[in-house]
């Protein structure tokens, strides 16, 4: 049988009668790579990569019916497609045999094609670009694609580039032919092994450039041969994706993840890239789909079919630390009783839904994958179209408030709190420092970040994997699991002054456990408190308390916390002091008379303590034998390891963790002095979800992650260019900025009679520019420089508008909607 072999790709195409090598296949041993063009009679290149001549059989549609009808959703978007001419490919080949039916692959042999086997389930807008090889004729090519898409206007096409090519004659190009972006390969190198040739070689400088200009998508299929686990790699995704932000980079194949080990291994070096998308074509095993979702989610994973090569009899195979593609053609079927060749496109979607599967995905994360999130990256969701613009989320939070008290569980959570009308109540999705609301719309979070539970991030992998792990082998019993005494030992580990630790599943929950445990210890009821320290009686009770301004909450964090519901029995059992006023403290302790039970405080918030304050306290203590009760709920884990007390030298008795404890996962804990935690024997205090085994699998992944990595370093680093960039904005224009706070959890303000309405209408305008942002700043391990870079710069945008705001004398006409709120309030609307 004769053969035709063109080098279109790192290994070879090999066009037979009848049959054609995808790219990315390698070929039988008897071939001989091409070094250099050959000239072929155009009549064999016709035959070979006319998809019209592939044969299709009755069992293809039958297997599609049967195993993936249900799985693939309808209107569906395949992002990875190609659409020719054979006349482009080799231009310069002889043309012996002149070919006696059209060359063209348009878009109507693409549908034609697929629907033999995909039936009901054809989709018909994708992605496409030419087929690459190297003597085509790009010129004529793109032209081609060009005007076979005009008819097709739910579908997008991309440019295919050399690293040669002037770039102002391809920008003017993409502008005219209105190109979503580009597509490189690898055969366009300047070298003869192109399979080794590194990403530059094919993807130059200036490509990036305009498609930052013009926020266009790339194609890339890397090659390399450990793909994305080489370094080298990993390098040039980070840097150029960090460089060229507006870019938008797919990684054709999942990251060329025909080995699948290469992408699981080498996945974690790119997450947290914001401009980073994967598509499926032809990836035939599930490991590095779920590799992709496990660490982007499910909101950068996109279908593709690789069509023509969706239509060839065959699939790739992990071997050792490399990958072969079985064909029909190179393997010994005849004789095989248990299985035949099926199509390429029927595996990678056989594959992709066991991945879908094994991840737990839902029909609405699948039809993501299918649509969604294709169509939202080429903003094909039409701005004149109202139902396609129109705010799911806010829509949801609206109808919530009919149904939940308060519209959320959590006052800082309320979008009330940011902007109201405008901030998204709920998320999709949060991973790393990216949030996807339930409209889709991603953000980078620049605000509480889960109000300073996630210290390392949302959704860590290690904290994950530990969680999944419980979930997978029970999360309840009729016993506790031992992650429970391991979490003990490492926070006792951490603070050796503490002997015991009990847990809860909330920081309340912690608090009301830490001043139990000191009024059963001292037979005695009152409480000098300082501070914020939830929502539970024995606090609230502070505002029953005898109207003094400097006796309320309203001096401690939050203002406005009514005391409606507490048993107004309750009224002074609870003293309040202000922090670093030690004449406050005193007056407290002398409230509370010889019924002192406890002192509570945050050992710090927002600024130091100053000289002598916290040492005076722990002496009060022990002069008057109480319990020292440090809520280290908000200051733990930020400035170092373990309780921020450690930094001062001034140790409590007992000390109340949560939030970041457990990185976003439910966990409280106390810890103390054993003489002291007895009294835990002679006070009923217990509940079964606190013997759940999520909560203390989560904060024994995280403890013993900060133990490793230097969390709080960071946190300084990044949360001081945050603060000086703030001032330095601040004063560029002119505005009455308040920087307060610490790096690890700052904060700003206006000092101006409309500071509420400045904060919302930052807040609103950061939205618009793709920032969860606020009047603070608390980080995580997964910020980096170009987060906080990008933040600045929307920030400095956002700053010459409030400025101007300002200068208008009037604020408020600037909003889009209300103000936000500055207390607790009772929801009216």
């Amino acid at each position: 049988m004769s053969e035709l072999t063109v080098s279109i790709n790192h290994e070879l195409v090999t066009v037979r009668h009848g049959w054609t090598a995808p790219p990315g296949l390698p070929q039988p041993r008897t071939q001989t790579p091409l070094t250099k063009p050959q000239r072929f009679p155009m009549a064999k290149m016709v035959h070979g990569l006319d998809v019209r001549h592939f044969p299709h059989h009755p069992a293809d549609h039958e297997l599609f019916a049967r195993r993936l009808r249900s799985f693939v959703p309808h209107d569906a978007f395949d992002v990875h497609a190609h659409l020719y001419d054979l006349s482009h490919l080799a231009p310069n080949t002889t043309t012996d045999d002149n070919p006696t039916q059209p060359t063209q692959i348009g878009h109507h042999v693409f549908t034609e094609t697929m629907q033999k086997w995909m039936g009901d389930r054809l989709i018909r807008d994708g992605l496409f670009f030419p087929m690459p090889v190297r003597d085509l004729d790009c010129q004529a090519a793109n032209q081609f694609l060009a005007h076979t898409l005009n008819e097709h206007p739910g579908s997008r096409g991309l440019m295919m580039i050399r690293p040669h090519d002037v770039p102002e004659d391809v920008e003017a190009e993409v502008a005219r032919q209105g190109f979503a972006g580009f597509k490189v390969y690898h055969v366009f190198a300047d070298r003869e092994d192109t399979f080794h040739a590194e990403q530059l070689e094919f993807l130059p400088e200036w490509a990036w450039q305009i498609a930052d200009r013009h926020a266009l998508a790339i194609m890339m299929h890397m090659v390399l041969p450990r793909a994305l686990s080489d370094p080298r790699n990993q390098s040039y995704i980070q840097k150029y994706c960090r460089r060229y932000p507006n870019a938008k980079l797919i990684l054709a194949h999942a990251a060329r993840g025909f080995n699948s080990a290469h992408t699981v291994e080498g996945i974690h070096s790119i997450r947290g890239l914001e401009n980073v998308w994967f598509d499926t074509s032809v990836v035939c095993e599930p490991s590095a789909l779920e590799s992709i979702i496990d660490s982007f989610g499910v909101t950068r994973l996109m279908y593709g079919s690789d069509f023509p090569v969706s239509e060839m009899r065959g699939r790739s195979l992990s071997v050792g630390d490399g990958f072969y593609w079985i064909y029909d053609h190179n393997a010994e079927w005849k004789n095989w009783q248990h299985a035949q060749p099926e199509l390429v496109g029927i595996e990678s979607l056989l594959a992709l839904q066991q991945a879908c599967r094994r991840m737990k995905l839902i029909d609405r994360d699948v039809e993501r994958i299918f649509g969604d999130n294709a169509r939202n990256l080429l903003g094909l969701n039409s701005p004149a179209d109202p139902v396609a613009n129109k705010s799911n989320v806010q829509s949801q939070y609206q109808a919530a408030k009919q149904i939940i008290p308060g519209g959320t569980q959590l006052l800082s959570k309320r979008p009330e709190m940011f902007a109201p009308q405008q901030w998204p109540a709920y998320f999709e999705q949060a991973i790393g420092c990216e949030v996807v609301d339930t409209d889709g719309k991603r953000y980078i979070d620049m605000s509480h970040c889960g109000i300073l539970s996630c210290i390392l991030g949302f959704a860590d992998p290690e904290v994950n994997a530990a969680v999944i792990r419980r979930v997978q082998l029970g999360n309840m019993s009729t016993q506790q699991t031992h992650d429970e005494v391991t979490l003990a030992q490492l926070l006792i580990e951490i603070h050796p002054w503490a002997q015991q630790a009990r847990f809860t599943r909330s920081g309340g929950e912690a608090m009301a456990v830490a001043t139990r445990i000191a009024r059963a210890k001292t037979g005695k009821s009152r409480l000098a408190v300082c501070g914020y320290h939830g929502w539970h009686d024995w606090y609230l009770a502070a505002n029953l308390a005898p109207a003094s301004d400097s006796y309320q909450l309203d001096a401690h964090l939050l203002a406005g916390l009514e005391a409606t519901g507490v048993p107004p029995e309750l009224g002074g059992t609870v003293a309040t002091f202000r922090y670093n006023q030690i004449e406050d403290f005193e007056a407290a302790i002398a409230r509370c008379g010889d019924d002192l039970a406890g002192i509570v405080m945050e050992p710090t918030r927002s600024v130091d303590p100053q000289p002598g304050f916290l040492e005076t306290i722990r002496r009060h203590a022990d002069k008057q034998q109480v319990p020292l009760i440090f809520d280290e709920i908000s200051s733990a884990w930020r400035l170092c390891l373990g309780g921020a007390h450690r930094q001062y030298d001034v140790e409590p008795d007992l000390a109340v963790f949560a939030k970041a404890m457990s990185n976003g996962f439910a966990m409280g804990a106390i810890i103390g002095r054993e003489s002291i935690m007895q009294a835990c024997q002679e006070s009923f205090i217990s509940s079964t979800y606190w013997t759940e085994g999520i909560g203390p699998a989560a904060a024994v992944a995280s403890i013993r992650k900060m133990m490793r990595v230097d969390v709080p370093a960071h946190l300084l680093q990044l949360g001081t260019i945050v603060q000086d960039g703030w001032r330095r904005l601040g004063t560029k224009h002119n505005l009455p900025l308040v920087v307060g706070g610490r790096p690890a959890s700052c904060n700003m303000n206006f000092d101006h009679p409309d500071s509420a309405a400045l904060l919302t209408l930052m807040t609103t305008r950061m939205l618009d520019l793709g920032f969860l942002a606020a009047g603070s700043c608390s980080l995580t391990l997964a910020h980096e420089p170009h987060h906080v870079e990008r933040y600045l710069e929307a920030l400095d945008v956002v700053f010459g508008e409030l400025a101007g705001a300002i200068r208008s004398g009037n604020v408020a006409s600037h909003l889009r909607g209300p103000i936000k709120h500055a207390t607790f309030q009772r929801l009216t609307d």
